[in-house]
């Protein structure tokens, strides 16, 4: 009897449930409708807020992968958004700030450019600690460090002539 949901219910909330849908039944017949949860809290005597909690525990759960129906062969996942995922314009957007990045990088030092690179995954590098980066280049992670440090306030001075911010890079 608990074993036909997806969801399993104890068996004391499906016989619950099941009293809930035998008045609902035996009410739709008497009333020619579809009886509300007032309907069927009145006639057993129970608070309407149970009621209808106890009735959506019936409610269905349908699958995404199932077929919409008709000739369709679209399931509810093809049609479904994902909210997290960029939009054409996020990603046109992203990339123009790729290419600005990558321009304001060259306006550096070649040292600056390498390092700052290396900490935070651009030009093609993977993002570093400073203590690899320096064993990578060659250079202490103190050294690493100010060499960071001094990037990041000459990048700071190149987006403030362009009237930008580093926040602005990074808001949503």
């Amino acid at each position: 009897m608990n074993q036909t949901r997806t969801i399993r219910l104890p068996i004391h909330i499906v016989k619950e449930l099941n009293v809930y849908l035998r008045t609902a039944r035996e009410l739709s017949h008497k009333l020619d409708h579809e009886p509300s949860a007032e309907e069927i809290a009145e006639q057993l005597d129970k608070p309407v807020d149970d009621v209808s909690r106890m009735l959506r525990l019936n409610e269905r759960i349908t699958s995404v992968d199932t077929p919409l129906g008709g000739d369709s062969e679209k399931a509810l996942l093809d049609i479904l958004s994902d909210e997290n995922e960029n939009g054409p314009e996020d990603t046109t957007q992203d990339d123009d700030m790729k290419q600005s990045i990558v321009k304001w990088l060259f306006e550096l030092n070649a040292k600056q450019r390498e390092v700052l690179a290396r900490r935070f995954g651009l030009l093609g590098y993977e993002a570093a600690t400073l203590e690899d980066v320096g064993r990578e280049i060659g250079l202490t992670r103190e050294r690493v460090r100010q060499i960071q440090v001094e990037g990041l306030r000459r990048l700071r001075e190149i987006l403030q002539t362009q009237g930008l911010s580093i926040e602005a890079l990074f808001r949503e």
